[in-house]
């Protein structure tokens, strides 16, 4: 009787181990890019995007209306509105923000009818705002839209309302420190019942006032 015989199993050559080890390759390779995208995509630092947000140095940069005032006080560095029928004592200032990035909006105030907010060309808004006499903190978020690189922040009253005050503006998000001087030059209000402020320098640097 003849033994049986099978048919003897044919010798790989390393295929599995090589697929195997070139899937790997691959998937290292993807990795690595992956980790290049993502350098590359890096937020950027939170940083305070307002100038002169406590009120303390020249040049004002803050766009206000005639009817605001800046305290005279010395080392009480703060702005004093008061709204008329016409008027809501309004101060302004411009911010160069990221598309797609989320900002907070704080400020310390006082006063029925003080309102803090930002806004942008392409529909951004969010505001908050205080009705007590002592001094309080506001706090606001908003989230910038895809073509959104600049926004206005602002403060002020309320139409024939009481006098209000202002000590502190912050804008914190992702971007870049502003030049000190910003983008623009402007008066600052007059002080109450002191000297008038000094006009800003033709040189970019920071005067602070005692």
């Amino acid at each position: 009787m003849r033994a049986s015989t099978h048919p003897r199993p044919a010798r790989r050559r390393g295929r599995d181990g090589l697929t195997v080890g070139l899937a790997v390759a691959a998937l290292t390779a993807a990795a690595s890019t992956v980790g290049l995208a993502a350098t590359a995509a890096d937020p950027l630092p939170r940083v305070e995007l307002i100038v002169n947000g406590a009120f303390d140095s020249y040049p004002w940069i803050w766009t206000c209306e005639a009817n605001v005032r800046s305290s005279s006080i010395p080392h009480d560095h703060y702005v004093s509105g008061r709204p008329t029928a016409d008027s809501t004592a309004r101060c302004a200032q411009r911010v160069h923000v990221r598309p797609n990035s989320a900002y907070t909006l704080s400020a310390t105030v006082r006063g029925p009818f003080a309102f803090v907010g930002v806004t942008g060309a392409t529909g951004e808004n969010a505001s908050t705002w205080s009705g007590l006499d002592s001094w309080n903190d506001l706090s606001v978020r908003l989230t910038t839209g895809p073509d959104t690189t600049e926004l206005t922040v602002y403060f002020h009253g309320w139409y024939e309302q009481a006098p209000y005050d202002v000590r502190r503006v912050s804008f914190v998000g992702p971007g870049f420190e502003p030049r000190p001087c910003g983008d623009q030059e402007t008066p600052s209000p007059t002080a109450t019942d002191g000297p008038a402020s000094p006009s800003p320098t033709s040189t970019c640097g920071r005067t602070y006032i005692p």
